[in-house]
């Protein structure tokens, strides 16, 4: 076990490296709230945050929510921007990440976001990762960098900024031989990732709502 742990922080540590090397900017926990700020923008009329918040955006919610996250995942995960300015952020977890851990999760924001939200947040959060986690457990028996998230702001879209953030992790994951998976909920996305070399492994609708979901892998490239 101790083992496991330990080459989990190697993996982190030469992602973060193999990160910096290209040029990208590894963000600090004091600088969480402006990743709240570009994901509340990217993430407007977003299906599923329209649906976590009972059918209409909400903003703030959005923004608690994304920044509860951020901070309970900081440390275990490998969160990065285009640059200083913070145009478009992402955030990859490690091999054997199944979800974000409920006391971090309440100790970092839940509460804010319960009092904003009401308590109907959290059960709609439950179903969507008890969804979602065992369809990664089933294509990647978790042995995979998961793309958590990826967000541009509106004003910074169709500039690269994407590309840029995506090119040197699926690289390491290359060299790495390992697995990539993500989540969309928006068919637009579907595209953009397949042009990245991940296929779509499963499309369907998260159980008691109407929105899609589609489950993407990403192999290794064979060198």
């Amino acid at each position: 076990f101790m083992n496991e742990k330990q080459k989990i922080k190697n993996e982190l540590e030469m992602a973060r490296n193999a990160v910096k090397a290209a040029g990208l900017y590894l963000v600090s926990k004091n600088e969480i709230d402006k990743l709240g700020d570009v994901a509340t923008d990217a993430y407007e009329n977003y299906p599923l945050h329209n649906w976590f918040f009972g059918g209409t955006y909400n903003p703030k919610g959005s923004k608690i929510l994304m920044e509860t996250s951020l901070k309970s995942m900081i440390d275990d995960g490998v969160i990065y921007a285009d640059s200083p300015e913070i145009n478009g952020f992402t955030v990859w977890m490690p091999p054997k990440y199944t979800g974000n851990k409920t006391l971090p999760f309440l100790l970092n924001g839940g509460i804010k976001l319960i009092l904003n939200s009401r308590i109907k947040i959290i059960a709609r959060l439950l179903n969507y990762e008890n969804h979602e986690m065992p369809l990664k457990k089933k294509f990647t028996n978790h042995n995979d960098w998961y793309v958590f998230n990826l967000s541009v702001k509106k004003s910074a879209q169709g500039k690269g900024i994407a590309t840029k953030l995506l090119k040197p992790m699926i690289e390491f994951c290359n060299s790495q031989n390992a697995l990539c998976y993500l989540e969309t909920n928006k068919d637009s996305n579907v595209p953009m990732y397949e042009h990245f070399g991940f296929t779509l492994s499963d499309k369907n609708f998260i159980p008691k709502t109407d929105v899609m979901h589609y489950g993407m892998t990403r192999y290794p490239d064979k060198v």
